[in-house]
């Protein structure tokens, strides 16, 4: 074997090792994993390297012990990181009883709103959202019970066990358990639990910061008020598409559905973290606020057919359309730098009767999503998704 070749030979052996070394010590972090991505990126390109080359050694005992050593590193990972962590979660006592203070805490967050309010927490559970959000907003977590059956799931085990180490070496105020699946059962507000509870902090709601263009003003923000949706399936599917399409923040109005609910956080997938939300206490002080923010009343866009008797801005009086518009031919995102808002009302009702009067009085305007004969009208969140896209398309092009 020629002597360059040698040197390859002990390198990689000697990376290896320490592939090993990394992989058996106790404390499994994320820098760890980083180092040892590294080591196995220069392995894989030695590895590379060779099978490039017609030599005599590329198919020897060097190459056979790298790829023997990736193959055990890879199928070692999971068992290895799984028992660090017990590890860690053993030195406090397991939770054994569903008459605990955390399962009452839990269940009072997770029932009554009032106390999400003081708590300022909610609930979230399951693999999925619980390893979504901690990917985002692990800083928010507070508190976290877990089963081993969780930590053992055949797909998701594996990343929920990498997010919690992470967490355990980032987030020093939360506190991770682990607890029988009564216990965890009892905690939760789904019918069939996977294993995995938590309870995080509710972000701070949304402050206007302006973002200034070239021009020194403000950027064609998007902003979606929801007027009394009650249900928490249309309220999360119009976080989702507020995430999707870019909206600025979401603005809830009185007797709206409480948008931390554990249902609604579940049926926004994790958006509800991303979305900026802020509830206001009266629609005379959304406006308010609002105009602050640089939108008027002509910026306002109410999804109803009805349209008003007149116009409050004389300087509009000749473009001005009294008629409700199709969301089409709305410009959400013009030249003029103007943000604008859109306002979706409840299931079956519409509209809140302070906001209808506004649109009325045409102190705001009225959009709609031109549909077929036959159709009463559009599910809530399914109309202000098709709006929310088209400011999105708007966007895209200009």
């Amino acid at each position: 074997m020629p002597a360059a070749a040698k040197r390859k030979y002990l390198l990689v052996i000697m990376l290896t090792i320490v592939s090993h070394m990394i992989y058996q010590t106790r404390s499994f972090t994320s820098l760890s994993r980083n180092r040892l991505s590294v080591i196995n990126g220069r392995i894989s390109s030695f590895s590379s390297n060779w099978s490039n080359k017609n030599t005599s050694y590329k198919t020897g005992l060097a190459r056979s012990t790298c790829l023997l050593s990736l193959s055990n590193i890879s199928s070692q990972f999971s068992s290895s990181s799984k028992n660090i962590l017990l590890e860690i979660l053993n030195n406090e006592p397991i939770i054994t009883s569903t008459k605990s203070k955390t399962v009452k805490l839990y269940q009072s967050i997770s029932s009554k709103s009032k106390v999400r309010s003081e708590q300022q927490m909610t609930i979230l559970e399951g693999h999925r959202l619980i390893i979504d959000t901690l990917a985002h907003n692990s800083h928010l977590y507070r508190d976290v019970l877990v089963t081993r059956e969780a930590l053992s799931h055949p797909k998701l085990g594996e990343k929920l066990i990498i997010q919690l180490e992470d967490l355990i070496n980032g987030n020093q105020s939360c506190r991770i358990r682990l607890a029988e699946q009564n216990v965890v059962n009892a905690a939760c507000d789904t019918i069939t639990p996977q294993g995995v509870v938590a309870l995080t902090s509710i972000p701070q709601p949304y402050e206007f910061t302006p973002s200034n263009t070239d021009n020194g003003k403000n950027t064609n923000n998007f902003f979606l008020i929801l007027d009394g949706i009650s249900d928490p399936g249309n309220v999360g599917t119009l976080l989702r598409s507020a995430k999707a399409t870019g909206v600025e923040a979401v603005i809830v109005l009185p007797n709206c559905c409480d948008l931390w609910n554990p249902k609604a956080v579940r049926s926004a997938m994790g958006t509800t973290f991303q979305v900026p939300i802020r509830s206001f206490s009266s629609w005379e002080e959304c406006l308010s606020v609002m105009s602050t923010w640089g939108i008027t009343g002509k910026d306002i866009f109410a999804a109803t057919m009805e349209g008003s008797r007149k116009s409050n801005y004389e300087n509009d009086r000749k473009e001005f359309n009294y008629e409700s518009v199709a969301h089409y031919d709305v410009d959400w995102f013009n030249s003029k730098y103007e943000n604008k808002a859109l306002i979706i009302g409840k299931e079956g009702t519409g509209l809140s009767n302070h906001v209808r009067e506004a649109v009325s009085n045409g102190m705001i305007r009225s959009v709609h999503v031109p549909m077929e004969q036959g159709i009463e009208s559009l599910n809530a969140a399914v109309c202000g998704s098709v709006v929310m896209f088209e400011y999105h398309r708007q966007r895209r092009i200009k």
